[in-house]
């Protein structure tokens, strides 16, 4: 699957987690697998992709840390859920809060980062980047 495509198809099942989270699935066992996706997808953009990018112009590089610091504030929010059951009445809206962050990042990385990217590396950068995002995601599955 081309990188940009399946960076997306990571977001979009991000986006139907959090969805089914608060159409009142189990609370629990979604959000270990949002948790799950979001920290592999995470890994993999500060891995292998985002640090491609570092070595492009100073527009790009600057949205690319900008990338990493909503990363950042994602994690911390992410491990406060460490400390609270999901019966705790601040779970939700610290979901919310999440999801905001999430969402929004997510807009940002598909509406100007894809785009910096597609000009910034070639072709077989490209793939370079893929193919090693498809071999971490393909070891962490064979792991669960």
């Amino acid at each position: 699957m081309p990188l940009f495509q399946m960076l997306q198809k990571d977001h979009d099942e991000v986006k139907q987690l959090f969805s089914q989270i608060e159409k009142g699935g189990d609370r629990e066992k979604l959000f270990s697998q949002l948790k799950d996706e979001v920290n592999l997808h995470q890994e993999v953009e500060e891995k292998f992709f985002y640090p491609a990018l570092e070595k492009s112009n100073a527009e790009v590089r600057e949205k690319v840390f900008e990338s990493y610091e909503e990363h950042h504030v994602a994690k911390t929010v992410l491990k406060e859920f460490d400390k609270m059951s999901p019966s705790d009445e601040r779970w939700k809206a610290k979901l919310m809060v999440l999801k905001e962050l999430v969402e929004h990042h997510i807009e940002e990385e598909e509406k100007e980062l894809f785009k910096m990217a597609k000009k910034a590396l070639d072709k077989k950068q490209i793939q370079e980047i893929t193919d090693k995002i498809e071999q971490r995601k393909s070891k962490a599955k064979s792991k669960s």
